[in-house]
């Protein structure tokens, strides 16, 4: 066994006091939030509550669970997701197989014009207009999905590690009788599963997390995503200016503090819940679209 140098142990006890200094930065706050949304009321009206709950209150989750907005922006941002992340994917391997082929004309003529969009973009005014006045498309749910389809980094990892799959491999699918699509979906992508599986993991929390289309495109409460429902609790404004409004919140039972951050937390589960089944693929397939060799 290697003796480590004096170095490497400050190293190694700097690089533990850190990453200790990191969890605790995370975790602190989290743990604020979860606080607060079953506290008492009386302490969180005090201010009393730090890390650890102050009594026991559930009724924040109840009412935000019974609630009908918040039901159906479950519902919206779940489909949203599930059906935008699929669509990215199947376009975006799309792109990024032909791009890998050296034989495809315009090959660099192309690259280089979704790599420009990389930097310069038609702008927020320029989109709207797009969405809404040319392709009517306000208060549709295509217009949450269309505008961010592809997103041309993922086309260059996914391109990247479709190149370093053995052309012997792709040979044997032409030679079998397949072909483009049979040889892409059913020879190439086993291969490359755990690029695909981090590409769509991000894409998928870009999804959940979306909220800004929807105050562009919709004027309708059925069409709120989980996080644009999010936005209007925290700043208040769904607890005051709706119509679901008296029904909401009664602040002698649930005091405001505690329907914001149960409604926090309600939000952010689902998708973190996600990440222990996929977090080994995020390296492992960022890494290896990354580098070719």
């Amino acid at each position: 066994m290697m003796k480590r140098s004096l170095g490497e142990k400050i190293f190694c006890v700097i690089n533990i006091f850190v990453m200790i200094f990191v969890i605790c930065v995370v975790i602190f706050p989290l743990l604020h939030i979860f606080s607060v949304s079953v506290s008492d009321r009386i302490a969180v009206a005090s201010l009393q509550v730090g890390i650890w709950p102050k009594g026991f209150n559930f009724a924040a989750y109840q009412k935000i669970l019974s609630n009908p907005v918040f039901k159906r922006s479950f519902i919206n941002t779940v489909c949203l997701t599930i059906v935008g992340t699929f669509l990215s994917i199947i376009v975006i391997t799309m792109i990024a197989y032909a791009l890998s082929k050296e034989f495809f004309f315009g090959k660099k003529l192309v690259t280089y014009f979704f790599v420009i969009t990389m930097y310069f973009s038609g702008g927020l005014i320029p989109t709207y207009l797009v969405i809404s006045n040319y392709l009517n498309l306000n208060n549709s749910y295509l217009a949450y999905i269309l505008p961010s389809l592809v997103n041309v980094f993922y086309v260059i990892v996914v391109r990247s590690q479709l190149e370093t799959v053995p052309q012997d491999l792709i040979d044997s699918g032409y030679i079998d009788g397949a072909n483009e699509f049979r040889v892409l979906f059913n020879i190439i992508l086993p291969v490359i599963t755990p690029t695909i599986a981090a590409v769509s993991m991000f894409i998928a929390l870009g999804r959940w997390n979306m909220w800004f289309p929807v105050l562009l495109y919709s004027t309708k409460e059925n069409m709120w995503t989980l996080q644009y429902y999010l936005r209007n609790v925290v700043f208040g404004k769904f607890l005051e200016n709706t119509k679901n409004a008296p029904q909401m919140v009664d602040a002698d039972i649930i005091p405001p503090k505690n329907y914001q951050m149960a409604s926090i937390i309600l939000v952010a589960l689902p998708i973190v819940s996600i990440y222990p089944f996929v977090q080994k693929y995020f390296v492992k397939g960022i890494l290896a679209g990354s580098v070719k060799g």
